[in-house]
């Protein structure tokens, strides 16, 4: 075919080949902004002219589209790789894999090479915003973990876990992956219920996330992939706080209004007054972060051996001064299989080492901070501007509050931060041998053995230091630990898969076992004394704790899969589990699933416009027993001292009361869903309704302290419900040379408590759980304004005798004349109602370029952060927004006034302004621009391919909250709590892929 004149044009030739080495037949090839083109033939081949400075492009429905710039070549040849975003034919799910088109259940499907755009060390944060009916909140300090909620809370976590099950592998993992290295993944499903999770039984009525790494492809040779990315993080928000000026103003305000003498460094006629320190404490604490990461993956195969080797390297550091938080990680993976014909040997080994030196000190606040003290962050913003950064008279070198000067409860976080060190070393080793024989032409043998395990070491020091009033620390203590955990997998499985006529069945029967074992040793000291040398052996006093935990699970499991006439779809899943974390009578439990699906494409004549149509709908149940192990025994105190006339005597005494017939938590699912293609792929959507009830969750029933227990009763009397649709769709059209993407999701949580057992509610802070109510309501008193003068209060309903003109006026609900606890009420939902999330991706020639957004609402905020920011009382710093507060003269405020001890209380619970703030937002989370290099350049490296890119993260978020990050992590009794989290930083890096 010719693109232009012979005098013009030159023969080209060629073979476009798959990944595997195959031929493709019908591969379109084509010059941009040209007519005409040619497809290759029966043995991938192709000829066509061409003007030698042309650029080819090669396209083919499933496969990565590719263009080569022409170069005055006469022979260009192709490898075309699978696009997962189109092709997806098969998806992996529990122990096996179906095609997509014959999925009953709630499946998603993430893109792992899109994740590759962002910078993370968790995979799990990677994921947010992008599947429907997943939420994901996280921290900004780096090694955090987020919590993961897919669709709704469906417990009160008062023992059982809330996290989804991971599955890597095959492998069910303890707890969650943020050890697992983002780079090394090839797919990850999320199965959303029980017609897909039931497999899992026992221990997926949270969801199933499911990751398969990479591995190598028969036949293709050796192949090298090298990617890296550098990146600098800053803190995006600074929250306006009062210099020196505006805090004295405000303390001598609320000290003079309260009857009391200015604290002497704030009284200008003070010989102590402090007019020569003005410390911006977010500018002295905050520091440029940085995030940097380096991968290599060789892969290839021959005819009986394929192989996937992987090294990585992250190291991330933190954007507060002083020991933390950063994170570093290596990793090094070795995936590889034989295929003998009739038997498969393969095996997986991760192995891990991570250094983490964490903000949030594990114990670190009860152990050298007297008092229940607020997170870093929130001392950060409320530490008052006169005291000095650093001051040399002190122990330690750092600057802190007078008893008597300052009078204020102030820490010194950078100062805090550098001197205490806190660190935690973490080896991890993972391993899956497996085995797989063809017994006869239908019939597959499977058999797994897993081992997992993890050794960390913590260690925790504090030297002497006087950080001020409040903050001495006299005697230097250490803290060190060693957590061992491991667990040991073995499984079984039969599969048939059998085509008969029009029937197409899949029978799948196994066995699994998984041991656990978990020991924990934790020493304290203190008294050592300088030069500081950090052992035990140095301290004055010390003390030893041990703790051994360990568990077992055993299960049978089943699934029939069903297919008639490629049109109507059945999938059975059936599980008998039995946990040693319930007593024997209560052991085992049976959790079943059914899915039915119909292909209405394949009955209905509908617009040829329509590739596909399909109705999906299920019920099952899934079962919760992430509890702590025995719970179903008492403890026994075995050193109660009584006291005699003789003596004293020590004696045992039973101090927790138990349930022992504690059993599982069961999830119900239902479900019903609607899959729709359009022309030939290019359009998908995906529509969903689902119910969810939770039955026999976990509370703990406060019981009288006279039982002589410590503790509340924990037993199964609980049930919450959770419900909702969730939309999803991609769209992939072609404008000129411009190919897009157009992936936007939505989807909706209605969560309502059914039953608490013979509890009527369940307090949490500033919230309530009642039956017929969401989880953890905001709840409090209604605010009605401002009082303006006396008479105001003495017509109003009696609030307190101390009341006066600028307190706030709080709502009379009972109508009785008075307002006291029986005047509070609802005040809004604490969790999102609904989320989304959308994705661009925009290709142009050899330019690629993203866009990816999410967010969430119809939820308030009760900050933490904000409020000890505005109190009407107190010696701590301000939010500017305090300037706003009212006085005799700025009487049109809704800000109560400042004075001393707050006697009218306006800080309580309530909807005054500031208190509950909106929770909406929408956060461009990632902007990327990519270019990939093609032509000579590439072929004298001896090269595939190579991309640069540049990408910037955590752009801007579109929110009202006066806070850092709207999508906070949050109890699941206190879902609308931000206690005070660490901000999300703003990352702009540079990366470069290449692949040999």
């Amino acid at each position: 075919m010719l693109f232009a004149s012979e005098a013009e044009a030159q023969a080209v030739t060629g073979t476009v080949t798959s990944a595997e080495g195959e031929p493709l037949i019908g591969v379109s090839i084509t010059v941009p902004g040209q007519t005409g083109g040619t497809v290759t033939d029966l043995d991938g081949s192709y000829r066509l002219s061409v003007p030698p400075d042309e650029t080819l492009v090669f396209s083919y429905t499933g496969y990565r589209r590719v263009e080569v710039a022409v170069n005055n070549r006469s022979q260009i040849d192709v490898t075309m790789e699978t696009d997962v975003a189109l092709l997806d034919e098969v998806v992996v799910v529990g122990y096996g894999t179906q095609r997509k088109e014959d999925l009953t259940g709630a499946v998603s499907v993430v893109n792992a090479e899109e994740l590759t755009k962002q910078a993370s060390n968790d995979v799990t944060q990677m994921l947010q915003g992008r599947v429907a009916g997943v939420s994901i909140t996280s921290d900004g300090q780096p090694g955090a973990a987020p919590n993961v909620r897919i669709r709704g809370v469906s417990t009160f976590g008062l023992g059982a876990g809330a996290e989804p099950l991971y599955v890597v592998d095959g492998f069910p993992l303890a707890g969650g992956i943020r050890d697992i290295n983002p780079n090394d993944i090839e797919s990850i499903q999320i199965l959303k219920d029980a017609t897909s999770g039931a497999i899992y039984g026992n221990r997926a009525a949270n969801g199933v996330v499911i990751i398969t790494t990479k591995s190598g492809k028969r036949k293709t040779g050796f192949n090298v992939d090298f990617s890296a990315y550098a990146g600098r993080q800053t803190v995006p928000q600074r929250l306006p706080v009062l210099d020196r000026v505006g805090y004295q103003t405000i303390s001598n305000e609320l000290l003079t209004n309260g009857g009391q003498a200015a604290v002497p460094g704030n009284d200008p006629a003070s010989p102590s007054f402090i007019d020569n320190i003005d410390t911006d404490w977010q500018d002295a604490g905050y520091k440029d972060g940085s995030i940097q990461n380096y991968n290599l993956g060789l892969t290839g195969g021959t005819e009986l051996l394929n192989y996937f080797v992987s090294l990585d390297y992250l190291d991330n550091r933190g954007t507060l001064v002083g020991s933390g938080p950063d994170y570093k990680r290596y990793s090094a993976r070795v995936n590889s299989e034989i295929n003998l014909g009739k038997v498969r040997i393969g095996e997986n080994i991760y192995a891990m080492r991570s250094d983490e030196n964490p903000l949030f000190y594990n114990g670190a606040f009860t152990l050298f901070i007297p008092g229940g003290r607020p997170t870093l962050v929130n001392d950060l913003l409320q530490a008052i501007p006169t005291i000095p950064v650093e001051d040399p008279s002190r122990e330690g070198g750092f600057g802190g509050a007078d008893a008597v000067i300052h009078q204020s409860i102030t820490l010194n976080v950078p100062g805090f931060n550098t001197l205490v060190t806190n660190s935690s070393k973490v080896n991890r080793l993972l391993a899956n041998v497996y085995g797989e024989l063809d017994l006869a032409k239908s019939l597959t043998f499977k058999t797994s053995l897993q081992y997992d395990n993890t050794d960390i070491s913590d260690e925790l020091f504090a030297p002497q230091y006087d950080l001020g009033y409040f903050f001495p620390r006299p005697l230097a203590e250490l803290q060190v630990g060693d957590r061992s955990s491991n667990s040991f997998l073995v499984e079984n499985t039969l599969t048939y898969k059998n085509v008969i006529g029009k029937h197409d069945l899949t029978v799948l029967a196994g066995q699994s076992f998984q041991e656990f074992n978990f020991r924990q040793f934790t020493a304290i000291g203190s008294g050592l004394e300088k030069p500081y040398i950090r052992s035990l052996s140095n301290a004055s006093t010390f003390s030893v704790t041990d703790n051994q935990q360990p568990a077992t699970l055993a299960s049978f499991l089943g699934r029939v899969a069903y297919a008639y006439d490629d049109t109507y779809l059945l999938t059975f899943n059936i599980r008998r589990d039995g946990s040693s974390r319930f007593r024997e009578e209560d052991r085992f439990a049976i959790f079943p699933s059914i899915g039915l699906g119909w292909k209405l494409h394949k009955t209905f004549a509908l617009p040829e416009t329509i590739t596909s149509l399909k109705l999906r709908g299920g019920y099952g149940e899934l079962g919760n027993q992430e509890i702590g192990n025995f719970r179903y025994q008492a403890t026994i105190n075995r050193a109660i001292p009584y006291e005699y006339s003789t003596g004293r005597v020590f004696g045992a005494a039973t101090t927790i009361l138990v349930d022992p017939a504690i059993t599982w938590e069961t999830r119900v699912t239902r479900s019903v869903g609607l899959d729709l293609e359009l022309l030939d792929g290019q359009v998908e959507f995906t529509a969903e309704y689902y119910s969810n009830t939770s039955k026999d969750v976990l509370i703990d029933l406060p019981i009288p302290l006279s039982n002589g227990s410590l503790a509340g009763l924990t037993t199964n009397a609980g049930s919450i419900e959770n419900s909702g649709i969730e939309l999803s769709g991609n769209w992939r059209p072609t404008i000129g040379n411009v190919r897009l993407s157009i992936a936007p999701n939505f989807y909706t949580v209605k969560n309502k408590v059914l039953e608490i057992g013979t509890l009527d509610l369940i307090s949490g802070a500033g919230s309530r759980t009642e039956v017929g109510e969401p989880i953890g309501q905001h709840y409090g008193w209604v605010y009605e304004g401002i009082f303006q003068s006396a008479q105001e209060i003495a017509e109003a309903p009696f609030q307190n005798a101390n009341t006066a003109p600028g307190d706030i006026r709080f709502a009379d609900l009972t109508g009785d004349g008075v307002v006291n606890d029986e005047d509070r009420q609802y005040l809004g939902s604490g969790m999102p109602t609904y989320y989304y999330g959308l994705n661009l991706v925009a290709e142009y020639r050899s330019f690629d370029f993203t866009v990816f957004g999410q967010g969430s609402g119809g939820n308030l905020i009760n900050s933490n952060l904000y409020r000890g920011l505005m109190p009407t009382s107190g010696y701590t710093n301000w939010h500017e927004d305090i300037l706003n507060r009212w006085t005799p003269t700025n009487t049109n405020t809704d800000i109560p006034r400042v004075v001393i001890n707050d006697p009218n209380n306006n800080q309580r619970d309530s909807n005054r302004p500031g208190w509950l703030q909106s929770g909406d937002y929408f956060r461009i989370n990632t902007v990327s621009l990519g270019y990939t290099f093609a032509g000579d350049l590439l072929r004298r490296a001896n090269m595939q391919s190579a991309r640069i890119y540049v990408t910037l993260q955590n752009v801007h978020t579109f929110a009202a909250y006066k806070g850092y990050n709207p999508d906070f992590q949050a109890g699941i009794l206190n879902p609308g709590f931000d206690f005070g989290t660490f901000p999300r930083p703003k990352t702009t890096m540079l990366g470069v892929q290449l692949k040999f």
